[in-house]
């Protein structure tokens, strides 16, 4: 049962990040706006992040789903989350009413419920790396990690 546990929340948590991220690949203008509203980033910095980010999420969201460097990808994905719930926990603090920028609902803004959103799929991904076997992987583990 354990196994298709870890496959289920490989799967959704993948599959939402690679979904997040095609429309930050397709209008990386749009995004490099949405991260400006956050004011944290020296100008222009915006835009190099606008390209990279997404592509991030892309390639981790597939190594979560096909179990390519899983820890590696599960990782990554946890930094992003992280980053995420501290920018928009800022902006909240700050009192900017802005939209989040991430890619699942346009106009979403950022608030409680996207908080805790995050921190959910982050506790999943934690209780995912503490796991001792991983099932369904082609390649579950770096080298270092070997």
């Amino acid at each position: 049962m354990n196994k298709y546990i870890q496959l289920l929340i490989r799967l959704i948590i993948g599959g939402l990040f690679i979904y997040a991220s095609l429309d930050k690949i397709e209008n990386p203008d749009v995004f490099a706006q949405q991260i400006n509203n956050y004011h944290l980033v020296p100008f222009g910095l915006e835009n190099i992040i606008a390209i990279v980010l997404p592509w991030l999420e892309f390639i981790t969201g597939i190594g979560l789903i096909v179990g390519v460097y899983l820890e590696a990808s599960a990782l990554w994905i946890s930094i992003l989350l992280l980053s995420f719930i501290v920018m928009m926990i800022q902006a909240i603090l700050r009192g900017y009413n802005i939209e989040c920028g991430c890619g699942l609902n346009e106009g979403e803004m950022v608030g409680a419920k996207k908080i805790i959103e995050n921190m959910i799929i982050l506790g999943a991904l934690v209780w995912l790396m503490i796991q001792s076997k991983y099932y369904f992987t082609i390649y579950p583990k770096t080298a270092l990690e070997a």
